[in-house]
């Protein structure tokens, strides 16, 4: 080639020959500069360590749905077991049950909404004179009520202690009369009755005093106009009279007779505050009575301590009626606690009962022997033995001979019934009953019924008491009832037992269900996919880009600006190398 006139003025050696004379390198490149060779050897260098793009496409639309599948199978069923294993439904119970402020079992113990009444009748003596006089062997009585009262229950000052899992409260009980359901108001009634305080403190005396005290005890009873049998209204009967003997009694021993006046439910719902302590942690005995007045038994039916107690005087493991522990059992007996009883009278299951709002419920009675001394339940006696059928309480009651028994001596002595006329014990009607829902233990409905009499006793400087003698007199019969539980506890028990167990085994079939589906769908997919894909090679389109790069170096090769390998190197700063080889090569 001719050199150019320029470059033998400037004294530059001629180009050489064209390509065909280039040397070339290892790569099989002509020689070009480093930096361009290093570019184009990098590119051309398989990269073993990178996923082939067409086979993640391939993974990704074959087999990306089935993973999903078994995976959200996985899940559901995992999901469904879960809910079976652990039961929804009694986590909510448990949390809707636990002890901590404002919650709906410290809001029932605070002022519990269950609405208990009392119906009392009270024993009229028809026939006294006939009796006294000697005409007539019976005493014929006949009942007079119902009177109708409410009883309002309060807890007040209650504790929850962490520690030992308890709660103390301050229970607080009043009797409010009602006159709808009442035959009359008391105050309009008039009965001709033993009068108990007479009978009650000559018993004693005949009991504990000596020969001289009641003869004394006789002689101010005659003196003062005390009476074997009085006049009086029901109102007095049931909250206090005035009789010489009571207050003679108050005057001589204040110790023992703190009241002036005495009548039958004023002595039995005299209270002073009471801490009563409620087991709560351990479900088998929650609700239960822990102790009550810092003790776990009675005192006065010879409790000492809980290793030598017997279940007539043990208070703690006892209820109260209003609330039982859960899941109870047909072979569970129930220890049931009134205080104004002064003893514990258990309560058997019966029969199972059905349709209680749709309900299934236990029934549990008082049985045939609760008041008998062969009964597990019955109190030790070693003197002044009440006859069958009978339980003193007298110890609770200023030693008074208050003696209970079933109503109208049901499963009494038949000696005992024989002093009476116009007793009917019918067990339908005078039996004490309680239904239980036995998975939550909620009482639906509660009757105890018992009757308050009077034993006699007599001394032989007392004659006043004589023709009574070794009797025990009726006087009252009651009915402490609750027909049924609050709208809102029959609602909380519809949805927990009614509501939620289907609804809940229902999401759980379906989870486990189409948890399944998925699962079995995805792994059959996944191991026989619907389709694969081939790879297709695509023709190599050349882009303007490369076209406009190629013309952009023709055009810096042919500039005079460079010269030799300064030439290429710029090209290969600025080019693709292998647009760069093709256009050397050509």
């Amino acid at each position: 080639m001719p050199q150019s006139p320029n470059a033998k003025a400037e004294g530059r050696a001629p180009r050489k020959a064209e390509s065909s004379e280039r040397p070339t390198g290892d790569a099989g490149f002509p020689q070009l500069p480093q930096i361009l060779q290093a570019k184009m050897t990098i590119q051309n260098v398989p990269s073993k360590g990178r996923i082939s793009i067409i086979k993640f496409q391939n993974f990704t639309i074959q087999r990306r749905q089935p993973v999903i599948r078994l995976v959200y199978g996985f899940l559901l069923v995992l999901i469904a077991i879960i809910m079976v294993i652990i039961d929804p439904v009694q986590m909510i119970t448990n949390w809707k049950t636990q002890i901590k402020k404002d919650s709906y079992v410290m809001k029932m113990l605070e002022n519990p909404t269950y609405e208990l009444y009392a119906d009392i009748w009270v024993f009229n003596y028809t026939n006294v004179p006939e009796y006294l006089s000697g005409k007539e062997k019976t005493m014929r009585v006949e009942e007079v009520g119902p009177f109708h009262y409410q009883e309002l229950r309060t807890n007040e000052n209650i504790t929850v202690n962490d520690d030992d899992g308890t709660v103390t409260i301050m229970p607080k009980t009043v009797l409010k009369f009602l006159s709808e359901g009442s035959i009359d108001h008391p105050k309009n009634v008039n009965l001709y009755i033993p009068n108990i305080a007479l009978i009650a403190i000559s018993t004693v005396a005949a009991d504990h005093m000596p020969y001289l005290v009641n003869s004394g005890l006789y002689m101010s009873a005659t003196t003062m106009g005390s009476k074997l049998f009085t006049t009086m209204t029901v109102d007095e009967f049931f909250w206090g009279f005035k009789d010489p003997v009571v207050t003679v009694a108050h005057k001589l021993f204040p110790g023992w007779i703190n009241f002036d006046s005495i009548g039958l439910l004023d002595r039995f719902y005299a209270e002073t505050p009471t801490k009563v302590v409620l087991e709560m942690r351990d479900e088998a005995t929650r609700y239960s009575i822990n102790s009550w007045g810092g003790s776990g038994g009675i005192p006065q039916q010879g409790y000492t301590d809980f290793n030598t107690s017997t279940l007539c005087n043990r208070i703690k493991g006892s209820y109260e009626g209003m609330m039982i522990s859960p899941h109870i059992t047909r072979d569970k007996v129930i220890p049931l606690y009134r205080r104004q009883a002064c003893r514990i009278f258990p309560l058997t299951y019966v029969k199972d009962m059905k349709g209680y709002n749709g309900l299934d419920y236990f029934r549990y009675e008082v049985p045939k022997n609760s008041f008998s001394r062969s009964s597990p339940f019955a109190c030790n006696c070693t003197s002044n033995c009440l006859p069958e059928g009978f339980v003193d309480i007298g110890g609770c009651y200023y030693g008074f001979p208050i003696a209970l028994s079933k109503p109208h001596f049901m499963d009494v002595d038949p000696v005992q019934a024989s002093y009476f006329t116009g007793m009917r014990p019918d067990p339908e009607k005078h039996t004490t009953k309680i239904d239980v829902e036995p998975i939550l233990g909620v009482p639906l409905s509660f009757y105890s019924k018992i009757q308050v009499n009077m034993a006699v006793r007599t001394s032989f400087a007392n004659p006043i008491t004589s023709p009574l003698k070794d009797k025990v007199l009726p006087l009252v019969w009651l009915q402490m009832y609750c027909k049924e539980p609050p709208a809102e506890v029959i609602q909380l028990l519809r949805l927990r037992l009614i509501i939620a167990p289907p609804v809940v085994i229902t999401i759980e079939v379906l989870l486990f269900l189409i948890g399944f589906f998925l699962g079995v769908q995805g792994a059959y997919r996944l191991m026989r996919p619907k389709y694969k894909l081939k790879e297709v090679k695509q023709p190599k389109v050349v882009r303007r880009s490369s076209i406009r790069r190629t013309s952009l170096i023709i055009n810096i090769a042919e500039n005079k600006c460079f010269r030799g390998d300064d030439e290429r190197e710029a090209v290969a700063l600025l080019g693709d190398p292998r647009e760069l080889q093709e256009f050397i090569s050509s």
